[in-house]
């Protein structure tokens, strides 16, 4: 982060208003913001349970595709200035998401399982065995996988 640069905390409505670009006051002030937050004149952190809550909110209440999600939230979360801890993963989740698993949080599971266990989850959703790279446990292992 430059010396100059102020941060500040980001909530999911925030980015919300950003992406959806559906309130007449709330969207313009957003927009302003995350204008602020692109050209690295402002740095906002976000914390993992408001990405998830934004994508959540996308798929259950606007009835988005997880492509469309994951396509536009890349590209915020990508930004220099939008702190994200681990955010690689995060932009794995967001990735998996959108061609793998059917919501973000799964993602989310798949994303820590892949980066971080060599694949290995305890899940008793099957559909997650899908995920490339995912083995998927529903007891405690007899032999080291």
């Amino acid at each position: 982060m430059k010396a100059w640069t102020r941060a500040y905390a980001i909530d999911a409505n925030m980015i919300l208003r950003f992406l959806l670009r559906d309130h007449p006051t709330q969207s313009p002030k957003a927009k302003a913001i995350m204008d602020a937050v692109q050209d690295g004149r402002l740095s906002v952190v976000c914390d993992p349970i408001q990405l998830a809550e934004v994508a959540w909110v996308l798929r259950s209440t606007y009835k988005l595709d997880p492509q469309h999600i994951a396509d536009s939230l890349a590209p915020v979360v990508n930004l220099e200035s939008f702190i994200l801890p681990d955010k690689a993963r995060y932009l794995h989740a967001l990735a998996l998401s959108a061609s793998s698993t059917r919501g973000y949080g799964d993602a989310c599971a798949c994303a820590t399982a892949l980066d971080e266990c060599d694949g290995k989850l305890f899940s008793f959703d099957k559909k997650l065995s899908r995920v490339e790279g995912i083995s998927r446990f529903e007891d405690w292992p007899t032999t080291d996988n």
